[in-house]
């Protein structure tokens, strides 16, 4: 079996908070994120055999306790996840799987056949305005052909398939000043998110976008929300969700205690 591979990090601390993890980056993604940090694995194939990728696992193994799977979208490549996730479990170790959720079918796949321990997943815009969806995925700056119903709809499965799960769940909000990050952008999304992941007491992470790394050039020069306007747009979450992080450059993970802000 071949996979599509981008590249690999031996140890991280970040990527699965409170984990030492392996980290696999596959390449391939629906979406065209303009904010987006790894979009030099997005597009140019490089095929490696599946065993190639098993031994960087292998490798980390005796420093880590869990696997992740990011990208690109990572689930765009199904048997590879698959046959990376079962290895993986035959170590012992955990799996983590980052996905903007597009692929509900092959979420559902991983959690009938006990390949996933964890969710990541990216709402990267509110949800009741797809065509705003769309533009935050690159719709229009990159001319992709997605519908934009589709994609609000295949994400939406994704979340109410994960929350009826047992696995874990984190979701994630990259904000980037004048392209999402308003108080009216966190209100509708935890509003949409609440009845998913409120009782579970579910991690929303507002996490910083780094635009001088964007593959958008238009974005290079913006400067990024600091810790303090993190802060500051998190309070629009408390209504509806309690359960709320920020994750800066300079601070890392920071649990939001809504008494003090």
């Amino acid at each position: 079996m071949k996979a599509n591979y981008g590249t690999y990090i031996p140890i991280s601390t970040v990527d699965w908070h409170g984990k030492a993890v392996v980290v696999l980056f596959l390449r391939g993604c629906p979406f065209r994120c303009p904010y987006c940090q790894n979009y030099e694995i997005l597009t140019e194939p490089n095929l490696v055999d599946i065993n190639f990728l098993q031994d960087k696992i292998e490798s980390s193994i005796p420093f880590v306790t869990s696997l992740v799977l990011s990208g690109g979208e990572p689930l765009i490549q199904k048997n590879a996840v698959k046959e990376l996730a079962r290895f993986a479990k035959k170590k012992g170790l955990l799996v983590g799987i980052h996905t903007n959720g597009f692929f509900p079918q092959v979420i559902e796949e991983l959690l009938q056949e006990s390949l996933a321990d964890s969710f990541f997943l990216d709402i990267k815009a509110p949800m009741n305005d797809p065509e705003a969806y769309c533009k935050v995925i690159g719709c229009d700056e990159y001319n992709l052909t997605l519908e934009p119903k589709e994609v609000i709809e295949n994400i939406t499965k994704s979340l109410d398939i994960i929350s009826k799960s047992k696995a874990d769940l984190e979701v994630r909000t990259t904000v980037v000043p004048g392209l999402v990050g308003s108080k009216k952008d966190i209100d509708a999304i935890s509003q949409f998110l609440s009845p998913y992941i409120k009782d579970r007491d579910t991690p929303y992470v507002i996490q910083q976008g780094l635009p001088e790394n964007a593959m958008s050039e238009k974005l290079r020069g913006t400067k990024p929300f600091s810790r303090e306007e993190l802060l500051g747009i998190s309070k629009a979450a408390y209504p509806f969700l309690h359960n709320v992080w920020i994750r800066t450059k300079e601070a890392g993970n920071e649990h939001v205690n809504f008494e003090f802000i």
